[in-house]
Formats: structure tokens, C-alpha cells, sequence
């Protein structure tokens, strides 16, 4: 029952997104039809061209059409080159995706690091998590590009991951893009894990006789998971947003640059295969953690029956 409840939430947000885009793109006052044609065309043109794209019609036709197509992965065509949205979105999202996968192979590294790590190690971490908090993305981005060039050897990009070349050259990207969330994920794990080593339960299966290393791991480690997902879903969309400035800096050509130029050519429906893309993302996100939870702390079940 709760996870139908849960579904059924997320994807009225998701419904919500999407009028929210339809709505805000026709409040505009921009004519979709004069982006098209230019603003030299005919007004004849014009005219054939609003009752070809359905904008004569009333706005809940409209949105009818809009989820309708939604429904069927046809986001429509781009303004700018008739490019089908959903397949150019969803080609720029795998770059993007991958960027962000790939952070996080950092991030997990980082974390582990934390984890087996002695009071030395986790000092020396302290102090990293510092730097990396205080730097914004953009300043050191642009240090490690202006690096990159100097002295890595992969600096070229075919716009697509075709080779072992273009993998390699989203690897300082990707760490850039991990610096922030590996200091606070880091800096929210060594709490838990020294609140909870203090703990009168750890001591007492310390008195048993167990091993450091098992009672970290069995013990220490799985009470410090919720705080810790919880703050680590909470870092998933702070990375996309993050991934928009790394891939301008290092031209990645991902959703970040397609965002920018369809916001500069105003072609609407290339942004709103974006959002919503990006909207079924984040939400499918947080459906999984939320679905995660009690099944790492079954007392989440519990206390949400009881309310």
C-alpha cells in the first residue's frame, strides 16, 4: 500500500512538471511560429504555420495533444532545425549521465576512503573537505581545464564516447564535478561514524569481542547508511546542476550546452523535452531512495504505520 501511495505521488509531480511547462512556454510572449518562419515571413505563412503546430486550437486541446504525445515519447520538433526532441535530448542526457556516473565512482572512492580510514587518514580528509567545500565549481574547473591542457594527454573529443580516448578525457570532468559533494557526503559520514562508534551499543559489541573492521562494517556503517542517503540523493540533482557549468567549461557538448543554445534560440519545445526529461530523472531518483530506506532500516515501516 505505501508503494502505491508513494508512486502515485511521484507521478502527480511529474504531471505537475510537465503543465508547468506547457503553461509557462505559452505565457510567453514569444509566437512559435514567427521563431520558426522568421521575422520576415508572410503573415499568411504564419497563420498556415500556428494551425499546422495546433496553436489555434484552445489550450486544453493543446495540453490534451501535449500529454498525449508525452505519452508516446514524441516531445515534437525542434524550431530551429527539425530535429527530433526526444531522440536529441535523450542522445545530449547519456553524455551528461555518464559525467555524472562517473562522479560518483569518485564520490563512492572518497567516502570508502572515510570508511576503513584511521583517525590520521580522516584528519588529513578533514582538511581536504575543507578546500573542496570553500572552491567554487567554476574556479576550480577552470583550473584543472587550464591543467588538462597543459599536461594531460586526452584532450580531444569526438562528441560521442566511441573511443577509450573520449572516456579518458571525461575523467577530469567528472572529478571537478566531485569535489563538492565528496567534502559534504564525507564530512556528513565521519560524524555519523564517530557519533555512533561512541554509541552505548557499540561498546557493548565491542565487549564481545569482535573485530574493528566487522563492527564498522555490520554495526557502525549500516546506522550511519540513512542519514547518509538521505544526504547523498539530496547531492544527485546538485551534481546535474553542477554537470551544466563542467560541461561548458570543458565543451562537453551534453544537455548543459543544449540548454544554453535552445535558450538562446527560444526553441521551446527542445526545453521542454529538457525539463521533463530531467523532471522523470530526479523523480525516479527519489522514488528508489524512498523505496530504499526501510528496506536498510525497517524501523521507517514502522514508524510511518504507527502515524
Amino acid at each position: 500500500m505505501r508503494f502505491i501511495h508513494t508512486f502515485i505521488y511521484y507521478l502527480s509531480l511529474q504531471i505537475g512538471i510537465m503543465l508547468f511547462t506547457f503553461v509557462l512556454f505559452h505565457i510567453i510572449p514569444t509566437d512559435p511560429a514567427r521563431i520558426i518562419l522568421g521575422p520576415y515571413a508572410d503573415e499568411t505563412q504564419v497563420e498556415s504555420a500556428r494551425k499546422e503546430l495546433g496553436l489555434d486550437k484552445p489550450l486544453l486541446v493543446q495540453f490534451a495533444d501535449y500529454l498525449y504525445g508525452v505519452s508516446r515519447f514524441d516531445f515534437g520538433k525542434s524550431y530551429t532545425d527539425n530535429r527530433p526532441v526526444y531522440q536529441e535530448v535523450c542522445a545530449k542526457f547519456k553524455l551528461s549521465l555518464f559525467l555524472v556516473f562517473l562522479s560518483l565512482l569518485f564520490v563512492l572512492l572518497y567516502c570508502f576512503v572515510v570508511i576503513a580510514g584511521d583517525r590520521r587518514i580522516n584528519s588529513l580528509l578533514k582538511l581536504l573537505n575543507f578546500f573542496f567545500v570553500s572552491m567554487p565549481t567554476f574556479f576550480s574547473g577552470t583550473i584543472i581545464a587550464v591543467l588538462v591542457f597543459l599536461y594531460y594527454p586526452f584532450t580531444a573529443f569526438s562528441g560521442e564516447l566511441e573511443s577509450m580516448y573520449d572516456y579518458l578525457y571525461m575523467v577530469p570532468p567528472a572529478f571537478v564535478l566531485a569535489l563538492y559533494p565528496m567534502a559534504i557526503l564525507a564530512r556528513i559520514l565521519s560524524q555519523q561514524i564517530e557519533s555512533i562508534s561512541e554509541s552505548p551499543y557499540i561498546k557493548y559489541v565491542r565487549v564481545n569481542g569482535l573485530s574493528e573492521w566487522q563492527i564498522r562494517f555490520r554495526h557502525i556503517l549500516k546506522n550511519a547508511m540513512i542519514p547518509f542517503l538521505a544526504a547523498f540523493s539530496n547531492q544527485l540533482p546538485m551534481l546535474f546542476t553542477g554537470a551544466f557549468i563542467v560541461e561548458i567549461i570543458f565543451s562537453i557538448p551534453a544537455i548543459g550546452s543544449l540548454l544554453v543554445t535552445s535558450i538562446l534560440q527560444k526553441d521551446f519545445p527542445m526545453l521542454q523535452g529538457i525539463v521533463i526529461v530531467n523532471g522523470v530523472f530526479f523523480i525516479l531518483i527519489n522514488f528508489v531512495f524512498e523505496i530504499l530506506y526501510p528496506l536498510i532500516d525497517p524501523r521507517i515501516n514502522s514508524a510511518n504505520a504507527s502515524k
